[in-house]
């Protein structure tokens, strides 16, 4: 093959890449509760999303299958045996502080902004033109290319667990999701959804919340207290970053913290917790100070689930949602560990250690882990380098959960570059659009040569 094919292939899908994407992330593809029903599983945001993905693939000819508005199946034919693209058109809230609309993409210096940009609705059309690049010159093999958009990736891969698992579709002969890092993420550290209840007093306190999802660190934390200037001292004494409204005989405080994914909460700055710290200091609260010990150290520490390996890194810890009210306390925290220990060791330390405070685990997902030599690593890594020049960056251990763990064979890979921060989950989400018009090549390539792992 001549050097640069891919990239000249899939160069000419560009422009109509750009502008479907502008359209597909103008739309707010967040789960909205009070939309679910049993035509919209996870809120009408979510279906309006899948529809958009499902009508676009069936105006360019593929064959186009929407379960329920769970999953919307890409197919090339009807071929037994095949390469599985797994993509998500579900995002995580917006949150606050965007210098922009964040459902209008802007372009500034070679970067794009908005949310789904970069996870996952850019990677998406970028693999999906590095396809139609493939379809529309002939270039696919005696294989069917499987493209899976589903619809709740952010929050538990319930998408998935129904195409699979309840509508038992074939599991993938080789596949990808471009929702990592490049070159591309061989093991996924194991993840544990826990909730941390208890009921407590604080009679000063009339309610807290924070947070958008459970991984993401929470931003913004709101706290409705009986007025009390001392407090407010105490607070501009410590420095605290938080903002003050009187209300009355009320204070609406809003403390301030930085986003970042819940893989890498030390990346980010948690409000919830500044605000468990200061009410629980200064009112002299043992149970939230008891709380703060336990949640504070982002690698587990405060509840005896702290670990690192040498393939992985460390153990991760996430507050993502808070709420006090009416005497009950409710924290969600998404907890993820390496491979050097068990989950239900770890779930065991987390009870044991958060006691009094009762534990309530919601979901565990599994540590998805790849021989560096497995033919699927090896194929996707040269791609990668053949398609980039990249010979030094390493393949990763992640922290992050992806699709990956939902399917046989499946392995993510790209679209995060090396050396960017694409600032996922936060705001000012952003990507390059040179990474997107050299992703389509990649993704190209990609199929292709797994394509001749399929006897």
């Amino acid at each position: 093959m001549e050097k640069e094919f891919y990239k000249k292939l899939t160069a000419s899908y560009e422009a109509e890449m750009m502008e479907n994407l502008k359209k597909f992330v103008a739309i707010d593809s967040t789960y909205d509760e009070s939309t679910v029903d049993e035509d919209n599983p996870f809120g009408k945001g979510v279906s309006k999303a899948l529809q958009f993905i499902a009508e676009l693939a069936r105006k360019d000819g593929f064959i186009v299958n929407n379960y329920g508005n769970y999953v919307v199946e890409i197919l090339t034919n009807e071929l037994d045996k095949n390469i599985t693209i797994m993509a998500h058109a579900d995002i995580v809230p917006v949150g606050t502080g965007w210098p922009q609309d964040p459902f209008t993409m802007v372009e500034k210096d070679g970067f794009l902004y908005a949310r789904g940009v970069a996870d996952d609705k850019g990677p998406l059309l970028s693999c999906y033109y590095g396809l139609k690049a493939l379809r529309d010159n002939n270039l696919l093999g005696n294989y069917q290319v499987r493209f899976l958009v589903g619809g709740n990736e952010e929050r538990g891969s319930a998408c998935m667990e129904h195409y699979f698992h309840t509508l038992k579709k074939k599991q993938p002969t080789y596949g990808f999701s471009p929702d990592s890092a490049y070159p591309l993420t061989y093991a996924e550290k194991g993840i544990i959804g826990f909730k941390v209840k208890k009921n407590i007093k604080f009679p000063e306190v009339k309610y807290i919340k924070g947070g958008v999802a459970s991984n993401a660190v929470i931003e913004k934390c709101e706290v409705l207290l009986k007025e009390d200037l001392n407090f407010i001292s105490y607070l501009n004494n410590k420095e605290a970053d938080y903002s003050y409204l009187a209300k009355g005989e009320e204070m609406l405080l809003t403390f301030n913290g930085v986003a970042a994914h819940g893989s890498i909460p030390w990346m980010g700055k948690n409000a919830a917790l500044a605000a468990i710290k200061y009410l629980g200091e200064y009112y002299k609260n043992a149970d939230f100070i008891k709380l703060y010990e336990l949640l504070n150290d982002p690698r587990g520490a405060g509840v005896n689930a702290a670990a690192n390996s040498e393939n992985m890194g460390t153990n991760s810890l996430n507050v993502g949602l808070i709420s006090y009210e009416n005497e009950e306390l409710e924290v969600t925290v998404n907890y993820r560990h390496v491979e050097t220990v068990k989950a239900e060791d770890m779930i065991n330390n987390i009870k044991e250690a958060s006691k009094p405070f009762e534990i309530e685990v919601e979901g565990i997902s599994p540590i998805l882990f790849y021989p560096k030599d497995h033919p699927l690593i090896t194929t996707l890594l040269n791609v990668y380098q053949e398609e980039t020049g990249d010979y030094e960056t390493q393949i990763i251990a992640s922290g992050g959960g992806t699709y990956a763990k939902e399917a046989d064979n499946v392995v993510a890979f790209g679209m995060e570059y090396p050396g960017h921060d694409p600032k996922m989950h936060g705001v000012n989400e952003n990507t390059k659009r040179e990474y997107l018009v050299e992703s389509m090549g990649i993704y190209a390539h990609a199929i292709v040569d797994l394509g001749k792992l399929i006897k």
